[in-house]
């Protein structure tokens, strides 16, 4: 089964495109973001594999910004995750990737975790950042909270939200930055 949705930003310019292609056995995520990142427009091309439980598997990440295209390439092999072919250790119990700008890597936790209403759920993900696809461990909370809404706090940050998703478990609202068309 494949889903198309497209995400614009409520406040500078951006837009997403996602393909998702659900199958029996694992599922693709195919998405092209264009990014207005204080006045340095931006392509990410992404394509992240995971397993029929929402894990990630493996991601591969470009971002063109009008000179040499930077790559980047994630492999997570049970605790164990690999950038650009080098072992990273630190990234150890994350099973997420989340890479900055799309609202769509929200998607494999809300789909992944077993949420209680009222109940917050601390994890650690794999965050790919911008506009230099630097990747480091952050920590994360989601708690559901009712009729698709979920909290969402950047543990690090102090960054807190509330995502709207749809049965799918696809983000429909993430305020301040993101809205479904």
């Amino acid at each position: 089964m494949r889903h198309d949705v497209v995400w614009e930003r409520t406040g500078p310019m951006g837009l997403e495109h996602l393909a998702l292609h659900v199958g029996e056995d694992d599922i693709r995520a195919d998405g092209l973001l264009v990014l207005d990142l204080g006045g340095d427009v931006v392509r990410v091309r992404y394509a992240i594999d995971l397993g029929r439980d929402w894990r990630t598997r493996a991601a591969r990440l470009a971002l063109d910004r009008g000179g040499p295209v930077v790559r980047r390439t994630l492999a997570r092999r049970g605790e164990a995750w690999s950038v650009d072919g080098a072992a990273r250790p630190d990234l150890a119990g994350a099973f997420d990737i989340d890479i900055a700008g799309t609202p769509f890597t929200n998607t494999m936790p809300l789909r992944r975790l077993a949420l209680a209403t009222g109940v917050p759920e601390a994890i650690r993900v794999a965050y790919v950042g911008l506009p230099g696809l630097e990747v480091g461990l952050a920590e994360q909370e989601y708690t559901r909270l009712g009729d698709g809404a979920v909290r969402y706090r950047g543990l690090g940050t102090g960054f807190e939200t509330v995502i709207a998703a749809d049965a799918a478990g696809l983000v429909v609202d993430y305020p301040p930055i993101w809205r479904r068309r």
